[in-house]
């Protein structure tokens, strides 16, 4: 063999089991009594520690543009995936435009990680190409911005969808599923009709509850009932990302008891900030509060705990957006576009969950594998090549240490955000080791893997 794992606790979303791992080219090969391991080159002892599959963050931004001042692509593919390695990640979807070829090669030049593509629906042509990109390059997964239009679209480089857009957009990729693809529309849950008339109201204000105003939780519980009743209608598999109201637990509660398929994420920043606790960063500069949709109360955080607790939010992700504090520091109100987000948050989805969940709330570990690992592979068509730790799976394995303290600083990370959301906060559970297909990429806080380990992974029907 390659590799052995040994003296760790194996976590499944079924289970916890003592149990040994062997890794020969990339593959796990055994999972049995050390007893029964073979030889190895190397040998890695977890000393007790608990042993997961490499969490699988679906949700990441590239730089608003590729032009300067913003960061390059091929720099996005650098320091993302290295960042992401940092807390357990051994996958990354990234939301990207076409041209896929190109992006599916530097990708594969620079990345450490292994990566799918999420194609994002703004234009007729993008939804008619919908059908070519699953099988020219098995993209299975389209989102629909939906809280973009007129203005607001025009700032992030398109015009706006309407509800005809994404009903006919909807109609498509259920008949992709029908034909045995894992097709998914992917929504951003807002309403864009109504944002504009509440920021007259707001807008001048400077404090950290202005931009939650201008959109605050009808805005996106509206658009995700609306959402779901349309995808209800021709039948199509709808998955909600990063959702941030406490309305939004209850209304993927009534479409599960409606027997409908619908999948809600959220997001770390979601599960941990709300406006009595911003960053003294956002306190001072409210701009770091844009985010959209925005930081809530804590009464949301709250519910999205129970609803990861009870099955119901069924994903983690980051939603990272991995820009400067020199392009998002400009005012809030102008004209000039302020890049959304709260900063590269995939190395902390990990953190949060082991900390805030498992250690402060109970939350069992069973359950941060499903949302973290195990429910993204299979809702995105890569079970059980990843999201399991099982014979015939990559090698993909985070070991976490439940005792290890860590407090966190924007300088430990490479990403190319040079703030954090986190800054300062000290975690209890941090990830010591991550591997993907047998390498390890990540020890002890330093990376270890070099450019080009890192592969596309296009979906395939039948998945």
């Amino acid at each position: 063999m390659d590799t052995v794992i040994i003296n760790g606790k194996l976590v499944g979303p079924s289970g916890i089991v003592s149990a040994a791992v062997a890794i020969h080219e990339g593959k796990i090969v055994a999972v049995c009594n050390e007893g029964y391991l073979p030889a190895a080159d190397r040998t890695i002892d977890a000393a007790g520690r608990f042993i997961l599959p490499g969490v699988l963050d679906m949700h990441c931004h590239k730089d608003f543009s590729e032009l300067p001042p913003f960061a390059p692509w091929s720099r996005i593919c650098a320091t993302e995936p290295q960042a992401a390695a940092l807390g357990g990640v051994t996958t990354l979807g990234f939301y990207v435009l076409p041209d896929f070829d190109e992006r599916r090669r530097v990708w594969e030049t620079h990345s450490i990680l292994d990566g799918v593509f999420h194609s994002v629906v703004v234009d007729e042509k993008c939804k008619e190409e919908m059908a070519a990109d699953a099988s020219r390059y098995g993209i299975t997964s389209f989102k629909f911005p939906v809280g973009y239009k007129g203005a607001q679209a025009a700032g992030v480089g398109y015009g706006g969808i309407d509800d005809g857009f994404i009903f006919d957009g909807f109609e498509r990729i259920s008949q992709l599923a029908r034909e045995g693809w894992p097709a998914m529309a992917l929504v951003h849950a807002e309403n864009p009709d109504i944002i504009p008339v509440l920021r007259q109201k707001v807008e001048g204000r400077y404090d950290v509850r202005a931009w939650h105003d201008t959109r605050p939780n009808f805005v996106e519980a509206e658009c995700m009932k609306r959402l779901v009743f349309l995808a209800r209608v021709v039948g199509c598999p709808l998955y909600v990302v990063h959702i941030t109201v406490r309305e939004g637990v209850d209304i993927i509660n009534e479409a599960r008891y409606q027997g409908q398929e619908v999948i809600g994420e959220t997001c770390p920043q979601y599960l941990t900030h709300h406006h009595d606790n911003p960053t003294p960063l956002m306190r001072e500069k409210p701009v770091y509060t844009v985010v959209n949709p925005p930081i809530r109360a804590r009464e949301d955080n709250e519910r999205l705990w129970e609803g990861i607790r009870d099955g119901l939010i069924t994903v983690v992700a980051s939603d990272t957006a991995p820009n400067t504090a020199a392009l998002k520091d400009v005012d809030m109100w102008s004209e000039e576009f302020v890049p959304m987000g709260l900063g590269s948050n995939s190395n902390m989805i990990l953190p949060v969950l082991l900390s805030e969940g498992v250690n402060k709330r109970g939350l069992p570990l069973e359950r941060v594998v499903e949302v973290s690992a195990y429910n993204p592979a299979r809702y995105f068509g890569i079970y059980p090549q990843k999201g399991t730790i099982s014979v015939g799976s990559d090698a993909d394995v985070v070991i976490v240490d439940l005792n290890k303290a860590v407090t966190w600083r924007a300088e430990m990370s490479p990403s190319n955000c040079d703030w954090s959301i986190y800054e300062g906060w000290r975690f209890t559970g941090w990830p010591v080791l991550t591997m993907v297909r047998g390498k390890v990429v990540m020890e002890d806080g330093k990376i270890t893997g070099g450019p080009g380990h890192g592969k596309y992974l296009p979906r395939c029907k039948g998945q």
